[in-house]
């Protein structure tokens, strides 16, 4: 599913958090979203989960406006990881995860034995298939992230929000669960704060620096030294990992230049 901001800007106060983002990611593409704190990547997020309304521009699936399609088929097309963990704790892992599968068939409907097949597949990709019992309030913080992005693959979405999805995972399913986005064929536009991760996964990383998008390219030609340095106040730069050739980032502190 091809995504659209077109001249989006967007915010909680009179000065907008993002500010006239104007890009198209491509259908199928996995985009990292990278850039300092504040600098407004959860923000842009919001706009496409409809989460918040841009004050300005437009969010365009495909060629329809967003923020005009109904709330279910919208909801059957963009699934969500966000920061912000729902309710529902009192729910087991498996009744978690099934509730992806309510935007094809309604809230009150009965889950077919298709749908459960669905749920039990995405618990297993996810690793989360020997949680399937476990309440959700008795998770730790790194299972309970690997449960909701089990939940967003099981709407089926054509287009995935990841809003920081390592957070709280150790480095094994840091990976395993960005192998499994990338290996979905569908959109991925994904907030990360580790650049390495972003070089390693991404085919696109857009920059936003003050609510602006500062840049957008292949990783290889965004994270130059002279952009680490402007943005994010690090020097590094770009090598080919030996084993599987993909760009990783290497940071060190900035370096003091001498009076």
């Amino acid at each position: 599913m091809k995504l659209t901001f077109a001249g989006v800007s967007a915010g909680y106060t009179e000065i907008p958090a993002v500010r006239d983002a104007s890009v198209t990611l491509a259908d199928g593409s996995f985009v990292a979203l990278v850039g300092p704190n504040g600098s407004g990547k959860s923000t842009l997020l919001k706009t496409v989960y409809r989460a918040l309304k841009p004050s300005a521009g437009r969010v365009l699936l495909g060629s329809e406006d967003l923020w005009r399609l109904p709330r279910r088929e919208v909801a059957r097309t963009v699934g969500v990881l966000g920061q912000e963990a729902p309710g529902g704790h009192d729910f087991t892992v498996r009744e978690s995860v099934a509730l992806g599968r309510y935007p094809h068939h309604g809230t009150f409907a009965r889950l077919t034995a298709a749908d459960e097949e669905i749920v039990r597949d995405c618990l297993d990709r996810c690793g989360c298939l020997d949680l399937a019992a476990r309440a959700l309030s008795t998770l730790s913080g790194g299972e309970r992230q690997r449960v909701l992005l089990a939940r967003a693959l099981a709407q089926q979405p054509k287009l995935l929000i990841l809003d920081e999805p390592t957070n709280h995972l150790d480095p094994e399913h840091q990976i395993s669960a960005l192998e499994l986005a990338a290996s979905l064929g569908v959109t991925v536009l994904a907030a990360l704060h580790s650049l390495d991760l972003a070089a390693q996964y991404a085919d696109t990383v857009l920059v936003l620096r003050s609510g602006r998008i500062h840049r957008a390219g292949p990783p290889r030609e965004v994270f130059e030294p002279a952009l680490l340095r402007e943005v994010f106040t690090v020097d590094g730069s770009v090598v080919d990992d030996p084993v599987t050739g993909a760009p990783r980032v290497l940071l060190r502190p900035l370096a003091v230049e001498g009076p």
